[in-house]
């Protein structure tokens, strides 16, 4: 039996009916223009699929994937309640941002910085181009380190003679469930702290996330720049070797300077 073909009018209807809506520009970091050829970005970007691409805007570029708006706009707030999810996706976004800063100084945008257009994304930028400026200065040569205090783990003590009396019970247990005061940091880790503040171009305390880890006696960032690297790494060593029985510092990076981009980028 003979069949129809569809009409043009229909074929036309149909693809229109079936069209992918316009993706979102998901935003990563934004860089002022090199003098030479932009980077090629390799990392993979936020969804696994887009590729990493340089907009201009003014005198920056901003580095952007463009990705579905559903997954990255309209259920953001849905898919960061997936931990799996958030791991990949934040995983993705540091890569990328990290890759960048090997090229270029960067300012990195808070992860799930989405733009509806071309159009918005230019707005934005132009609108923010005096402290996106102060920003370019203050990173200029610059990179984030993480530092953290911990208390050394004191050794364990010998089991406790046996009362004598109830009071002597009663003393030892009100002494064991005394609070362990009100955290204020002892003259030493001040002193350490203000060495870093004076070393650094700019410094962030820690943020309330990273708070419950066990021993931890205190944290924060610091911008450091490039050529002051050795001088924390020396003030670093000295402090670790005074506090070898008390105290254990951690430090991490250098990163992209997180903690010291500013809302303009958000």
């Amino acid at each position: 039996m003979a069949t129809s073909r569809p009409s043009k009018r229909q074929t036309i209807r149909k693809t229109a009916s079936t069209r992918q809506p316009a993706p979102v520009l998901y935003l990563y970091a934004i860089s002022q223009i090199p003098d030479g050829a932009a980077p090629n970005i390799a990392a993979e970007a936020i969804d696994g699929a887009a590729h990493v691409e340089a907009i201009g805007c003014g005198e920056y570029l901003c580095w952007v994937s463009r990705v579905s708006k559903n997954e990255f706009a309209d259920q953001l707030n849905e898919r960061m309640q997936d931990l799996e999810w958030l791991a990949t996706a934040g995983l993705r976004h540091q890569r990328v941002v990290g890759e960048l800063s090997g090229h270029l100084t960067v300012l990195p945008a808070r992860f799930g910085t989405v733009f509806l257009s071309d159009e918005s994304l230019a707005e934005h930028v132009k609108g923010r181009k005096r402290p996106l400026g102060t920003a370019f200065e203050r990173v200029a040569d610059a990179d984030e380190w993480g530092i953290k205090v911990f208390a050394v783990a004191a050794p364990k003590q010998p089991a406790a003679a046996k009362d004598a009396s109830g009071a002597d019970y009663l003393k030892r247990k009100a002494q064991l469930l005394k609070p362990r005061g009100d955290k204020k940091l002892d003259a030493e880790v001040q002193e350490f702290i203000t060495m870093l503040t004076k070393l650094a171009v700019a410094a962030s305390p820690g943020g309330k996330a990273s708070a419950g880890q066990p021993g931890l006696v205190w944290h924060g960032s610091f911008l450091v720049r490039r050529r002051d690297r050795k001088k924390l790494e020396l003030a670093l060593s000295k402090y670790a070797t005074r506090w070898k029985d008390v105290r254990r510092i951690d430090c991490s990076g250098p990163w992209p300077p997180y903690s010291f981009v500013g809302e303009h980028v958000q």
